[in-house]
């Protein structure tokens, strides 16, 4: 992980020149790498005093002051590397995140796609259960006019009227539940727009 990854230079100059001006802080921020990133050119390493850039458990720079500054600089820099640092972990968080909305809104595309083609299975169903109904109903008409021989065949075609009844239940039922699925759907891929 590198500092200017997550933070603009021109945007932690800015940051740097805003503590430069209210606290009169004369400081530079370095990445890890050692590549200054903003502030004044010029620090002597020895003559220095280092507060570290802390970004996920990783360290991505520092914000060095001269070891002669005074407690309020010091305290200015303290809080320049705490601004720089959380800075930095909002845009990495903003970033994973990114990933992961992204992931999850083509994961919601999919399920909608998915619930889509149980409708249009659940609808093949349904008609198929007309059909059995048809079918059931003209089995006993048959059976009705064969008279006394077709008894068993109406005890049949009742049965299968019966099913297609039942069939006709459970494919109203899923199709509710269908519906309500499209609609928690629709509402969690408006909530990401």
């Amino acid at each position: 992980m590198v500092l200017k990854d997550y933070i603009d230079s021109n945007k932690l100059q800015a940051l740097q020149s805003s503590y430069a001006e209210i606290a009169g802080l004369d400081a530079a921020v370095y990445g890890v790498d050692g590549e200054r990133l903003a502030g004044r050119k010029g620090f002597q390493k020895e003559e220095t005093e280092s507060f570290d850039i802390i970004v996920n458990g990783d360290k991505l720079g520092s914000v060095v002051i001269e070891k002669s500054s005074d407690k309020n600089a010091r305290t200015a820099a303290e809080l320049l590397c705490t601004q720089i640092s959380q800075a930095a972990t909002l845009e990495l968080l903003n970033n994973i995140n990114s990933g992961r909305f992204d992931s999850i809104k083509s994961d919601i595309k999919k399920s909608g796609e998915l619930v889509q083609m149980i409708n249009e299975k659940t609808g093949h169903l349904k008609g198929i259960a007309k059909k059995q109904t048809i079918l059931s109903l003209n089995a006993t008409i048959e059976a009705a006019r064969s008279g006394e021989a077709g008894v068993g065949f109406a005890v049949v075609a009742k049965s299968m009227q019966d099913l297609s009844g039942q069939s006709a239940g459970i494919y109203t039922d899923i199709e509710t539940s269908v519906e309500e699925i499209t609609n928690l759907i629709n509402s969690i891929i408006e909530a990401f727009k």
